[in-house]
């Protein structure tokens, strides 16, 4: 789907309104992620947070999937329109 392909486009382009991105549009709200303590990123909201952690490990163990280790690792030669059913999949899962 078409939400699922531009979220992907911007999550390899870096440009996500996450906390940090906003803040460097003058944003005065707080730079915490809304699950943990820590400053949210692209990177922490993806692959550090304890609430991507539990849904990378579900991913592994439902289609043995390892976590990757960065965002361009997950991204890098993916286009939507040539992936596997799973890698959708489990696009539409970090989309939700």
């Amino acid at each position: 789907p078409l939400r699922i392909k531009v979220l992907m486009w911007f999550v390899h382009k870096q440009v996500i309104l996450t906390k940090d991105n906003l803040v460097k549009r003058n944003w005065a709200g707080s730079r915490r992620c809304s699950y943990c303590d820590h400053d949210e990123s692209i990177k922490h909201l993806f692959l550090d947070c304890p609430m991507a952690k539990v849904l990378w490990r579900s991913i592994h163990i439902a289609f043995n999937i390892a976590p990757p280790t960065s965002i361009n690792t997950w991204l890098n030669g993916v286009e939507i329109e040539t992936a596997s059913h799973i890698r959708v999949g489990v696009c539409a899962l970090l989309w939700a």
